[in-house]
Formats: C-alpha cells, sequence, structure tokens
C-alpha cells in the first residue's frame, strides 16, 4: 500500500522539485553533469553522460544499476574493461560510485518494463569508486519493510536512501515550499522568533534550559509555540505575520507525538474568525497535492460535535452517529455483529440489542463522560466493521474537512470543579456577547470562547483563536479566573496597554497534515530526524548524561532521589 500512495505522488512530488527546470538547473552548483531523471531526454541518446550516486545492484561483472534521488539506470562494462569490471565486481552494494559512457537504447528484448529508464542504458567508458560502502548493511534499502523501525531510526542516513524516505522529505519541502509562496502572495511577512524564552503559565510542560548568568539558578525554557511573540507582533503593526516554527514541549510518552514538532504559525491584526476561515481554506487547496475543488468545510459546534460523535476531533467519512434517548446513548450498527461481547469485552456499561442492532449505554449525570466513551467505541466499532466484515467506512484519498466552533472559554478542573483551566489557551477571547458574563464566577463555565479547531478525518491539524486585546480583560482571565502567576506575563500585558490591535490567528501542525497526505503509520515517517516515542535520539544517542563538571558551570547538581 505504501509504494502505491508514493507511486500516486511521485509525479506530483517531481512536478513541485523540476516545475520550469532543465538539467543545468537540477545540476546547478555542482560537478554533476546529469541526474538520472535528465537521461530521459532523448536528445542525450547516443551522447557521452556522466552521472553520479550509489550502487544498487550488479551481475556477472559486467552489469550494475547506479541510483540517486531521481531514478535508476543500469549501467554496462564492456569486455575490453577488464580491470574495471573486477573492481564493480568487488563493489559493495550502496558505494558511492561516478560512471561515465554512451547513453544507448536497449534491445527491445532487454526493457526492463519495471524501470522508469529501463529502454535504456550507459555504454561505461569509465566507471570509478568514489567512496566504498561497508559490505553489511544495517538496514535493507530496497525493502522498505524488512528492517525494524528501531534499526532504521538509529541509521536513518541510510534509511533516507530508500525511495520512500525520497519522496517523503522532498514532498514535504515543496509542500512547505507551496505554503510560503502562497502566503507571500498575500502579503504576509516572514519572521523568525526566538526559541529560548521564560516559563509560559497554564501550558503543557516546557523544556527548561539553564544559563550561568546571574551566577546560576536563572532558567531560559524552549518556546511551546511562538503565541506571545506573534501578539507582540500584532501591536507592533506587522499586522500579517507567519512562520514554519519549531515547537517544544515535553510530553514525554504521549502516543505519537514529539518533544519538537513543527507548525505553519499564523496571526492577523483586524480579522475576524471568517477571515481566518476563508485563509486557511485557501491555503490548504493552494498547497494541497490533489485538486479539492468540491471538498466543502463544513461546521460544527462543540456541544454538536460530542453529542453526535463523542469527540471534538470527529472523522466524518463514516456515520455512526451517537443516538439518544431519555435515558441511553445509542449507536446502530448496519449490520448484525457476530461475538458482539469480544467488542465491547472490558466495557460492562455497554450493552448489545441484536434484534435492533444496537449498541446501548447508561446515561449517568456525567453526560461528557458517557459522550466520550461512545466516541471511543465508535471508533473501534468502524474497525470491526472494516477489518472483519469487509465494509469500507473510510476511502483512501477521500479528505473530510470540519471546523470545530464555539468552544467552552473555560473548562472546570477534574480535581476542583470550583477552579477553572483554559480549554484553549489564556489568551483566547469570549465572543462579543459574552463579555459581560466574566463578571459572574457563576456564569465561567457558560462562557463560549472564539477558538476554532480544524479536524481532517478524525485529527486535529489547526487551531486557533481571536486574542484578547484588552489589558484588563487579559489580565482579569489570568488572575482572577484562571489564578494563574501574572509576573510571567506582564511584557505582555503591558504591551496590550500601548493600542493593540484587535487580532487572531492559527497554527496548522505540519507534522500531522504531512502524515495524513502520506497516509504514513507515524508522524515520525515525515520528520527528517525525529525521536522515539519516549523522546530519545537512537542516531545520536540523546539525551545524554554530562559530567559534573559542564553541571558545575551552570550551578547545578543532579538529585536522582527525585520521583
Amino acid at each position: 500500500m505504501l509504494s502505491n500512495i508514493l507511486k500516486h505522488f511521485s509525479s506530483t512530488v517531481r512536478h513541485y522539485r523540476f516545475a520550469s527546470t532543465s538539467s543545468c538547473y537540477t545540476t546547478k552548483f555542482s560537478y554533476r553533469q546529469y541526474l538520472v531523471s535528465d537521461l530521459s531526454n532523448a536528445n542525450l541518446i547516443d551522447t557521452s553522460v556522466s552521472v553520479y550516486g550509489w550502487l544498487q545492484h550488479r551481475r556477472k561483472k559486467l552489469f550494475g544499476v547506479l541510483r540517486d534521488h531521481s531514478g535508476l539506470i543500469q549501467f554496462i562494462l564492456p569486455i575490453s574493461m577488464k580491470e574495471q569490471r573486477t573492481i564493480l565486481e568487488k563493489t559493495p552494494f550502496e558505494s558511492c560510485i561516478h560512471v561515465k559512457g554512451i547513453l544507448k537504447k536497449r534491445p527491445e528484448r532487454d526493457i526492463n518494463t519495471d524501470m522508469t529508464l529501463g529502454h535504456l542504458e550507459i555504454h561505461v567508458t569509465d566507471y570509478k569508486v568514489i567512496n566504498a560502502c561497508l559490505p553489511e548493511l544495517p538496514v535493507n534499502i530496497t525493502k522498505y519493510h524488512e528492517s525494524h523501525e528501531i534499526t532504521r531510526l538509529k541509521y536513518r542516513y541510510l534509511d533516507f536512501r530508500r525511495d520512500v524516505m525520497q519522496e517523503r522529505i522532498r514532498f514535504r519541502s515543496s509542500f512547505i515550499a507551496k505554503v510560503r509562496e502562497f502566503l507571500l502572495k498575500h502579503s504576509f511577512v516572514d519572521i523568525e522568533t526566538p526559541s529560548l524564552f521564560r516559563r509560559t503559565p497554564g501550558g503543557a510542560r516546557e523544556f527548561i534550559v539553564p544559563t550561568h548568568l546571574n551566577e546560576g539558578g536563572l532558567f531560559y525554557a524552549l518556546a511551546q509555540s511562538p503565541q506571545q511573540f506573534k501578539q507582540l507582533l500584532m501591536v507592533g503593526g506587522f499586522d500579517r505575520y507567519f512562520q514554519i516554527a519549531k515547537c517544544f514541549r515535553d510530553e514525554t510518552g504521549r502516543p505519537d507525538r514529539q518533544p519538537e514538532f513543527t507548525q505553519i504559525d499564523l496571526e492577523l491584526s483586524f480579522v475576524s474568525r471568517e477571515n481566518i476561515f476563508s485563509l486557511v481554506e485557501q491555503l490548504v487547496v493552494a498547497c494541497w497535492p490533489e485538486k479539492l475543488e468540491k471538498v466543502s468545510f463544513p461546521r460544527l459546534t462543540f456541544a454538536e460535535a460530542m453529542s453526535r460523535y463523542g469527540t471534538d476531533k470527529p472523522d466524518t467519512r463514516f456515520g455512526l452517529e451517537i443516538e439518544h434517548s431519555s435515558e441511553q446513548l445509542s449507536i446502530t450498527s448496519p449490520i448484525p455483529i457476530n461475538n458482539a461481547n469480544d467488542l465491547i469485552d472490558g466495557d460492562n456499561d455497554i450493552k448489545y440489542d441484536a434484534n435492533n442492532r444496537k449498541f446501548l449505554l447508561n446515561k449517568t449525570n456525567n453526560e461528557q463522560e458517557c459522550l466520550i466513551k461512545m466516541g471511543k467505541f465508535r471508533l473501534n466499532l468502524a474497525d470491526v466493521l472494516e477489518k472483519h466484515y469487509g465494509i469500507e467506512l473510510r476511502k483512501r484519498r477521500q479528505w473530510n474537512f470540519l471546523w470545530i466552533i464555539d468552544f467552552p472559554l473555560f473548562t472546570p478542573m477534574e480535581d476542583d470543579r470550583t477552579k477553572f483551566e483554559s480549554t484553549h489557551h489564556p489568551f483566547t477571547a469570549p465572543i462579543n456577547e459574552h463579555v459581560s458574563l466574566l463578571s459572574s464566577k457563576k456564569d465561567w463555565p457558560h462562557i463560549t470562547g472564539q477558538h476554532y479547531d480544524l479536524v481532517l478525518n478524525g485529527f486535529e491539524v489547526a487551531g486557533g483563536s481571536i486574542r484578547i486585546y484588552d489589558s484588563s480583560i487579559q489580565r482579569f482571565v489570568l488572575n482572577d479566573v484562571l489564578q494563574l502567576p501574572i509576573e510571567h506575563l506582564e511584557h505582555l500585558l503591558q504591551a496590550l496597554e500601548y493600542g493593540a490591535p484587535p487580532h487572531g490567528g492559527i497554527a496548522l501542525g505540519l507534522d500531522r497534515l504531512l502524515a495524513l497526505v502520506l497516509e504514513t503509520e507515524h508522524i515520525r515517517d515525515v520528520i527528517a530526524f525525529p525521536k522515539t516515542g519516549n523522546g530519545k535520539d537512537l542516531m545520536a544517542q540523546a539525551p545524554s548524561l554530562v559530567e559534573q563538571s559542564e553541571l558545575d558551570y551552570y550551578f547545578l547538581q543532579i538529585n536522582r532521589k527525585h520521583s
């Protein structure tokens, strides 16, 4: 399946890379004469060509296959080149080589239909080994699934030589180029913001960075996102900002997350939610590898999404919606389910009514918890219907986008329902009609925020909000509602007092978006140098221990008794 996906995209990727170029540009700033793909030019037949790449295959001291990132070409050494034929025989696979010779058409009987250039070959006049590879390879370059992922991550530089990885990383580059092209055309300014910042209250766990300043005791924090910086840019008059931003969050242990990830970060002044939606929809359509002319971007409120799907990021490629009665929630299967007990094993609360093909859950006082439980069951039922009954619910290359709107601005804390946390983040503005409700604590759970998420096929791919631009309201939300230490944010609160414009923005998760487009199993598969699920770099063996002498510079000492 993976190879089919990449075949589907190969023409798109090459179009992005080579559009409006010729061989003089694909090899410009290099002493290469041609890439393998350039040899498809009919004008090169019966001329001398020179290519560099890696030895993928050889046989009978006579034939070899050279590979570069653009393709494969067979070369043949004449019998007269005895010394070089001996060298070829001893050349380990994956050695870096140079082949020069005359490009010829293969005889009809020798055409290899499995190769794009299987009708051509190079009759060698010069063969050189630039740098020999070790004879034993830790990963199988030609067979993707025959090497364990741990091994491939450890030898990522060899993993890159696979066609599948070349296509993924090059597609990522071309996708980002399309994003930049679109945004720059619409007068956005690409501005880099710092990675070293200070701790931000109320967000995800941050990585802290020690400094020698002030003789120790002071720490930076790696920025979770450019959130505060982009708001400050709006205060400063940069009314259309974007950045392909690197973000850092210490989320070790969460499935399919990375401690550092990339987002397409956007912020605008004098903007409404409708303006943001229009921008993102047009950006996605402009950058998508397939035409999305008929794709719609419907909207659901948070309450509707939870009521119908039991989640705020529903996969709407299929139905199986939650049905409501006065005492129960239910989901109806399109067909009778055999061995339904296996499906609901471990969850005694859900019962199966075989006569009506319904899975039932009795409501409790915590309706939200019941909806979430049914939302998870909905996905399990979809898996069973697809895997065991052959019912196609989630079609490949089907893109179901969905805006989720009207989230509650605040969410009561689990351990103390009298205290609140931000549903999104503490800089999100309430809808205009609910600003007055801030004055009464009993109304806080009922305030709707101007927060919005973009969901694609059951995954959140973007999130943003219209921001609070009034310093007094922002201070009240931080101090009175969320009870956060505002000394960490005095710089932002002060900036809002200097005529800050209304503003809002959004961030698209680039890694997640690309993983969905390329239909990969993990976001690791679209990141050049990812970490494992527990945050380790297997190639460089990071993170690593440091000597106490290095810690002394920062006036630090490790206490390993901490639990």
